[in-house]
């Protein structure tokens, strides 16, 4: 497949501007790569690339928090070696889930592609979820909730299993999903907020690397070998400019429970494509 560099400028518009906010960024680069006249979906790659592009822009973002994770790893202070180390194995244990599920029905995650009614029903979902999940934050109020530093593993484990839906099943948003299931299991608006960003670094890591291999042994290429790779260079810079901009809104929103535009967004972009379909 051949992209071009406005395909790919736009793409990763589109990727690093829903990626954060909770509309799914899957469904919508499926449906805009849909529009795009001439453009074939190989698989994928281009995808995953792009979130790796909005994989930057969390880097960047939560920098101070990951050289605090980094550096506690190694620290001589008690409590902070202990929250390092228990934050990165609730990381790797969200990953874990979410990969243990999802791998073992990528087929279906790739014909899903295809199937814009489905979509349509994700993004009703997602519209339900969030507004269980506004009611919720707005109960609770801006302090309520736990700190990141009590974050359990159980937590983890139950974000990690629900953000497996939103890769196998497009439409469902990754960042609402794993951001209102941290709120229901106690977390605070904030905490939640938090640990759902710094879970799509591994996640987002893992993907990129499942993806290259797989498209090296199945046709022979990689991200490096692909006669597009400056068409994915500029789809990744777009996406990780567009999404550090991104992570502040949503921040910013969620905090404040204002989650009602994006309700809206996702109940009728859903009724549209189910009933259009």
């Amino acid at each position: 497949m051949s992209i071009t560099l406005w395909q790919a400028i736009l793409l990763g518009f589109v990727q690093g501007l829903t990626e954060f906010l909770p509309v799914s960024s899957t469904a919508h680069l499926a449906l805009v790569q849909r529009l795009l006249p001439g453009f074939s979906q190989p698989g994928i790659l281009f995808d995953v690339m792009l979130h790796v592009g909005t994989l930057f822009a969390v880097v960047y973002h939560f920098r101070a928090r990951l050289i605090e994770l980094l550096s506690g790893l190694f620290s001589t202070e008690l409590p902070k070696r202990r929250f390092a180390w228990r934050l990165l194995l609730a990381l790797c244990l969200a990953v874990a889930l979410t990969g243990s599920i999802a791998l073992p029905l990528k087929k279906l995650a790739v014909e899903g592609m295809e199937n814009v009614r489905a979509m349509g029903f994700a993004l009703m979902g997602t519209a339900v979820l969030l507004s269980f999940t506004q009611s919720v934050g707005r109960k609770r109020g801006e302090d309520g909730g736990r700190d990141i530093h009590d974050l359990t593993f159980r937590d983890a484990a139950v974000v990690g299993f629900f953000q497996a839906f939103s890769a196998i099943f497009h439409g469902f948003s990754r960042s609402g999903n794993t951001i209102s299931v941290g709120l229901f299991c106690g977390l605070s608006r904030r905490a939640a907020a938090e640990f759902s960003f710094l879970l799509s670094v591994p996640t987002i890591l893992s993907a990129a690397v499942v993806e290259n291999i797989s498209a090296y042994r199945h046709h022979e290429l990689s991200l490096y070998g692909s006669e597009s790779w400056m068409a994915y260079a500029v789809g990744m810079v777009t996406a990780a400019v567009v999404g550090y901009l991104a992570i502040s809104l949503l921040l910013k929103l969620f905090v404040a429970m204002r989650l009602y535009p994006f309700i809206i967004y996702c109940g009728t972009l859903g009724i549209y494509l189910v009933l259009s379909s």
